[in-house]
């Protein structure tokens, strides 16, 4: 009786162009769920909800709103370089800056509150005696001691996701713009949801360019080990299983996280195994009995071996499941989900792709 891989084996000698156009079209289709990858950065939502000030807190912002503001540091430069600028917190001009701000963001849907010094003015005031006087009847801190610094606390009306972080953060900046700057006032938003934005700009660009060096340094190494022909022939169903993963992350709602981040690397680290002891079976079994023989020797054979090695790393990797924070738990179901995609793609398509090249060498000798 047939064993599955000798089933395989006979269908990339008898349906090679089939199973090459089926695993492009796979790649199409699932290269659509990578722009749906969903970015976490809350750390804090990653955490079991068992621990007991976990629970407290959840309650809290459950009843309260989510502690984490959106800070607009206010500061005045470090060297004044005219008389004009504005050097202390408490100059008049520095009010009406933050009452003006804080009247835009309250008109903005997407902002729940903002509180600042400025709350303690109901008019802009006309001198700095005034606001001395003012802040003199008030306990609440809202200047550093040398009055250099004074913050604005934004608070978001929907949930801390990276979505409205993003947006939230585009309308204060927009905002901040169309404020009046007067010389020696500097404005910058901060807190903890900014650098949470920040963050997942650099989980963005850590992952593509992670994925790009060693995605041209594999190949490279391919190609002087293997050729330019079998050394493609190699990376191409790797990539591809990469981009599997990549698109059933984003179909899935699997996110992206730190944990993740060197999720394209490790894949291509490890798949690049299976489709080189592959690769290099069918080359010595081919240049023994021919390409149908060797294909037909090296699939179940190598395919065997290979099976057996990935499934002690999948069980390693499912076994994270067992983990109760939430991020160790994804990167287990992710790194599972890409050894199983990339192993399938060196099995099927790595064959074909040989068989296409042999055919094609054969065809070409027999024409000269």
């Amino acid at each position: 009786m047939k064993s599955p891989l000798d089933i395989l084996a006979r269908s990339q000698l008898d349906y090679t162009d089939e199973l090459i156009i089926g695993c492009v079209l796979l790649t199409a289709v699932l290269a659509t769920g990578i722009p749906s990858i969903q970015l976490q950065t809350d750390f804090q939502s990653s955490l079991p909800d068992s621990i007991d000030p976990i629970q407290t807190q959840d309650t809290i912002q459950a009843n309260f709103g989510n502690s984490d503001s959106i800070i607009v540091l206010f500061q005045t430069t470090d060297n004044a370089k005219e008389e004009s600028y504005v050097t202390d917190v408490r100059d008049p001009r520095m009010i009406r800056t933050l009452n003006f701000l804080t009247s835009e963001l309250q008109s903005e849907p997407e902002i729940s509150s903002v509180n600042s010094m400025a709350s303690l003015f109901e008019d802009n005031p006309e001198s700095k005696e005034e606001v001395k006087a003012t802040l003199s009847r008030t306990d609440a801190g809202f200047a550093n001691r040398d009055y250099t610094a004074t913050t604005m606390f934004v608070q978001l009306r929907g949930d801390m996701n990276e979505e409205n972080i993003r947006e939230a953060t585009q309308i204060i900046n927009q905002n901040i713009e169309e404020s009046p700057r007067y010389p020696g006032i500097e404005i910058q938003p901060t807190g903890t949801p900014v650098m949470r934005n920040s963050l997942s700009d650099v989980l963005i660009n850590d992952t593509v360019t992670i994925i790009a060096i060693a995605s041209a340094l594999i190949l490279g190494l391919l190609i002087l080990t293997r050729g330019f022909a079998y050394g493609p022939a190699t990376f191409a169903p790797l990539f591809m299983g990469l981009i599997w993963t990549l698109g059933a992350m984003g179909l899935l709602n699997i996110p992206l996280t730190i944990a993740t981040i060197a999720l394209g690397s490790m894949l291509l680290g490890l798949g690049v195994e299976y489709g080189s002891f592959i690769a290099e079976r069918i080359v010595e079994e081919t240049e023994k009995n021919g390409i149908e023989d060797g294909i037909m020797k090296a699939v179940p054979n190598t395919g065997k071996a290979v099976l057996g090695s990935s499934t002690t790393d999948l069980v390693g990797f499912l076994a994270l499941l067992l983990a109760s924070i939430s991020f160790m738990r994804d990167l287990g179901i992710t790194l599972a989900l890409g050894e199983g995609l990339t192993l399938i793609a060196a099995l099927v398509l790595t064959p074909a792709l040989i068989v296409k090249y042999e055919r094609w060498e054969l065809k070409r000798g027999e024409n000269k």
